[in-house]
């Protein structure tokens, strides 16, 4: 009985030390920048580049956790991007993605309120 008891204790304590993490992810209040842009998000979503509007919003949806709302492009040394918004528990969230592979950029909380 005391054999089973050891993995589900060891659940529970590594389970409530991941909510104890501070600085981590992308719920954090600090933007998170990728450097070189992430692709997982991408990929796991089965989206091939290069990506629409609407992949680069489900891409951002992904990486921050939450739904995306709105979404522009802009150019940015030469490299079109999508600037997707996505409302997050957390707060709403700005989430860059490149248009030409589906890499994430960067995750910062919106300021645009």
């Amino acid at each position: 009985m005391r054999l089973h008891m050891v993995p589900a204790l060891f659940l529970v304590a590594t389970s409530a030390l991941a909510g104890c993490q501070g600085g981590s992810g992308p719920s954090q209040s600090a933007g998170m920048k990728y450097d070189p842009p992430n692709r997982e998000f991408a990929t796991g979503l089965g989206i091939a580049p290069p990506v629409t509007s609407d992949q680069a919003m489900a891409i951002a949806a992904e990486a921050a956790g939450g739904t995306a709302v709105a979404v522009d492009q802009e150019t940015e040394g030469g490299e079109l991007l999508f600037e997707v918004k996505v409302q997050t528990p957390g707060g709403r969230k700005e989430v860059e993605v490149r248009a030409s592979d589906g890499g994430v950029v960067e995750i910062e909380p919106d300021d645009s309120d």
